[in-house]
């Protein structure tokens, strides 16, 4: 018999380690869960104290506000007493004294020390009226992100996050418009308008009411009607006492509703805290009770064993073939009866052997003695094999590969493969007399690889063979896995580009070669983190994969990190549609739609890969400089290169020159036609080329890092012509100086700040337009720089707003004062779209913002403008750029600077 794989692995001591690691395995799955519930369970509870820290902070808003309100009236109705204010004044310090107990944690550094400074200044701020240091902004942003945390751990709807939104819209809305509300005698119009954007937020909240029947609450309801109500102040006629009543059960009933709306969500939030402790408790209960019973088990089996092995032992000395069973000493059933059974049968066999074992041992002697040492001392697994293919000797190597199969058993757990070549590696030897060698696969749970010889040796007149099998699975799994690691990306299991040319080499090319760019890459490994931004990268070659499966020759590979590269047998520029289909708009990351952005750079295949990966980074590099999303390299592309590198090579010398001049155009007030600034534009006219458009040598620039440069020559320029026109007609008109994500340099703020001691007035008439606002929000330190330029005074204005969302986070991270639309909502393929013009416009008024339409080109554009409030503007329609001559004489003849 053979000896099994495990026999120096003693039963006991094998039984007892897998016990134990299945009561570890218990121990630390259970722990490890309930863990994960109490940890569900404390998150919880944190957003039920911040819950209860916004109901403070509202509460002291809300108080404040009506305190303020009932103020303006007793002063406006000439009352003598207080006893309208007095309840609310009281109130609002009780509110921020559980404020100042119970406030911990969940705000930045800037927040809390503007919270601390209001809460202890608040009893002063009642007393002296000084409404203006209230920090309502900050209050209400902590407000809306704690109730919104809220809203999201208790999963409910987009129409609950609508719904609270419109309310603390309508609050703010009160809040602003006090002056209006109580202001004697009425400003009509101000009021009127005033009364409808609380209105309109009324008539939402009834409209998401009647949509989503679940939100319906009582105080919901009520803030709905009274807000609904409130179009009777828009008439003339309505008292001073009458808007103050209505204006302040308005504001009660919307803080009514958000006390709700947090009531509701506080309720639900404990519940599902309950339901996480609840299953931290069972989980840890459940544990302890399994692991009880594990030890019980054990304890249990290791004893019946123990009683066994000692039967065992008293009938292994006992076992003889010439006595009888003693059957009374034992009993007739225990764990190693077949063992004992066993042993008598080779109790048996053994004594009638030994004869013959005695007779054929000086042979076996002699022939141990010859191949003991190759058997024993080699690491190889070897048997001896007979002329019938019989295996007449193994060693304990070759056990451990193979136990005591014979040789027909052997050649079974090999591959089908593998099976041939064992054979007919047998007839080779047979008939040829010469050894045999080759690699097989063996298997099994994991699969083996085996490198087999067959050597042939003579014995006395017969012919035997050597079987020599040496495992080589640790060395090919190491070849193959260092493979895999040059030619594949880890993350998304594609060709890297080292395996996509070796692939390349292998075909036939006659095709598209393809690079796609996916633009969102850098920009989620800010937001959350590369893991996540590599999922997006896996999800996106999947759906790609999937796509190309229809194609019979095709290569798909990832170039760099946020670059894929693709060649389609076949393709052409005719085909571009069918290629651009093969990319999906959005993915599913974690159960979460993410739109996906890319850029492409294509070309028509030839033989080379270099060459081809030239022409399709150029056309990817034309598409991304040009933001077009697809971009196939032709003769255009390549004189466009040979411009760039023209341009590139002339800039230096042409702002050392003095070459770029700058051109203005004019910035109108719509309702009155008043110029009142204009944006400074770069003009270029070079010597041999002519004249080169502004966006084709700034994106130069830009690339060959002289955009500095050329921003430092233009401000230059800029402040010299504000100079020019200080103490003239023109000294109110205010410039627009065009700054990028590529220019916010410490330079150009010290150059900002240095021109105020010369020039005072500046920031008064020198406005710094944002461009690229998408990659400012990107970097901390040009925020920094921007936020010291606006507190030198200077305004800030973002430009091309609402072509992404950079442009709208940037209105809350910087103290921007001007919005400026872009020319596809005002005369391009998106100016239809005048919900979005209303939204800006409303937008702004509540931001305080100037909003400035670019791009007016007709009467019609005018028109629409006027009409959705928008005040300033610019556009062919009133001028073209122009330099300074024929600006001053346009202003002249045309406009009115004052």
């Amino acid at each position: 018999m053979g000896q099994p794989r495990f026999a120096k692995i003693p039963y006991r001591t094998y039984t007892m380690a897998l016990a134990v690691a299945c009561l570890i395995g218990v121990l630390l799955f259970g722990l490890g869960t309930s863990f994960y519930w109490h940890e569900k369970q404390e998150a919880i509870d944190q957003t039920i104290t911040n819950l209860n820290q916004a109901a403070d902070l509202a509460g002291v808003e809300a108080y404040v506000t009506l305190f303020e309100a009932a103020t303006r009236y007793e002063e406006q109705s000439n009352q003598t007493s207080s006893f309208l204010s007095t309840p609310y004044k009281e109130r609002a310090l009780q509110y921020n004294e559980r404020l100042l107990n119970d406030f911990e944690d969940g705000v930045n550094e800037r927040e809390r020390e503007t919270l601390e400074t209001f809460s202890n200044e608040l009893n002063q701020i009642l007393e002296t009226e000084q409404f203006e240091e209230v920090p309502t902004d900050v209050i209400s942003s902590i407000n809306r992100r704690w109730l919104y945390q809220a809203l999201e751990q208790t999963n409910q709807s987009n129409a609950a996050y609508e719904l609270t939104d419109a309310i603390m819209r309508m609050q703010s809305m009160l809040m602003r418009n006090r002056d209006a509300l109580f202001r004697e005698p009425i400003d009509a119009d101000q009021l009127e308008s005033s009364v409808d954007m609380i209105v309109g937020e009324a008539t939402l909240i009834q409209t998401i009411l009647a949509s989503n029947p679940e939100l319906q609450t009582k105080a919901i309801i009520d803030v709905a009607d009274s807000g609904r109500s409130f179009a009777n102040m828009a008439n003339r006629e309505a008292s001073l006492e009458a808007r103050y009543v209505n204006s302040t059960n308005v504001y009660e009933d919307a803080y009514g509703a958000l006390r709700s709306v947090r009531s509701n969500s506080e309720t639900m939030l404990r519940e599902e805290s309950k339901h996480y402790q609840v299953l931290a408790t069972t989980s840890f209960v459940m544990t302890l009770l399994l692991s009880l019973g594990l030890l019980f088990l054990l304890y249990y089996t290791r004893n019946r064993y123990n009683h066994d092995l000692a039967h065992l032992k008293a009938r292994a000395l006992a076992i003889d073939p010439s006595l009888e069973p003693v059957e009374t000493m034992f009993p007739k059933t225990h764990d190693f009866r077949g063992i004992e059974d066993e042993l008598r049968e080779i109790a048996a066999s053994v004594h009638s052997t030994v004869h013959e074992l005695e007779n054929r041992s000086q042979d076996l002697v002699r022939y141990h003695e010859r191949w003991s040492s190759l058997f024993s001392e080699t690491g190889l697994a070897i048997a001896l094999m007979d002329d019938s293919y019989n295996l007449i000797e193994r060693n304990e190597m070759f056990r451990q590969f193979f136990g005591d199969r014979n040789l027909y058993e052997i050649n079974q757990l090999f591959t089908e493969t593998g099976r041939r070549l064992f054979e007919q590696a047998l007839e080779g030897v047979t008939d040829q007399g010469t050894s045999a060698q080759f690699i097989i696969h063996l298997k099994g749970e994991h699969l083996r690889y085996l490198n087999v010889k067959l050597t042939p040796l003579k014995r006395e007149e017969k012919l035997t063979y050597y079987l020599i099998v040496e495992d080589e699975t640790d060395r090919v799994e190491r070849e193959r896995k260092v493979d895999r690691l040059v030619r594949f990306d880890l993350a998304t299991n594609l060709y890297n580009e080292y395996g996509f040319i070796r692939k390349w080499e292998k075909q036939e090319i006659d095709g598209a070669f393809v690079l796609i760019r996916i633009h969102d890459y850098h920009h989620l490994v800010d937001w959350y983190d590369p893991a996540y931004a590599d999922l997006l990268m896996i999800e996106f070659a999947r759906a790609v994969e999937s796509r190309l499966s229809k194609y019979a020759q095709h290569l798909f590979g990832r170039y760099r990190d946020d670059t894929f590269m693709l060649y389609v047998r076949g393709f052409s520029y005719e085909d571009e549609h069918e290629l651009l289909e093969l990319f999906p708009t959005e993915v599913t990351i974690n159960h979460k739609r993410q739109n996906v952005h890319i850029q492409i750079g294509a070309t028509e295949t030839e033989g080379a890969y270099n060459d081809c990966l030239f022409k399709a980074m150029k056309a990817l590099q034309h598409a991304k400089e040009t933001r077009t999303p697809s971009v196939w390299y032709d003769s255009e592309i390549l004189a466009q290169m040979q411009l760039a590198a023209l341009i590139e090579q002339a800039l230096p010398d042409a702002i050392r020159r003095g070459d770029l001049t700058v051109a203005y155009q004019p910035q109108v007030e719509l309702k009155t036609g008043r110029v009142v600034g204009a944006e400074v534009l770069a003009r270029w006219t070079h010597p041999d080329i002519g004249v080169i458009p502004p966006n084709e040598f700034i994106r130069v620039a830009e690339r060959s890092d002289q955009i500095l440069w050329l921003s430092h020559n233009i401000l230059d320029q800029t402040i010299a012509q504000l100079v020019a026109w200080q103490g003239t007609a023109f000294e109110d008109i205010s410039l627009s100086f065009n700054l990028s994500a590529h220019s916010v340099d410490p330079s150009i703020v010290t150059k900002l700040r240095d021109s105020i001691e010369v020039y005072p007035w500046l920031p008064d008439r020198l406005k710094i337009e944002l461009t690229e606002s998408s990659d400012i929000m990107s970097y901390a330190s040009e925020l920094e720089r921007l936020e010291d330029i606006a507190d030198l005074g200077y305004c800030l204005s973002i430009d091309d707003f609402g072509t992404g969302y950079a442009s709208f986070e940037a209105i809350w991270h910087l103290p921007i004062q001007e919005v400026k639309i872009d020319r596809m909502y005002v005369s391009g393929k998106a100016k239809e779209s005048t919900s979005f013009l209303r939204a800006v416009s409303r937008f702004a008024n509540e931001q305080q913002l100037t909003a400035l339409a670019e791009g007016i080109e007709t009467e019609s554009d005018l028109s629409r403008m006027l009409r959705e409030g928008v005040e300033l503007g610019q556009g062919f329609y009133f001028s073209p750029a122009l330099d300074a001559a024929s600006f001053e004489s346009w202003v002249n003849t045309k406009g009115h600077s004052r």
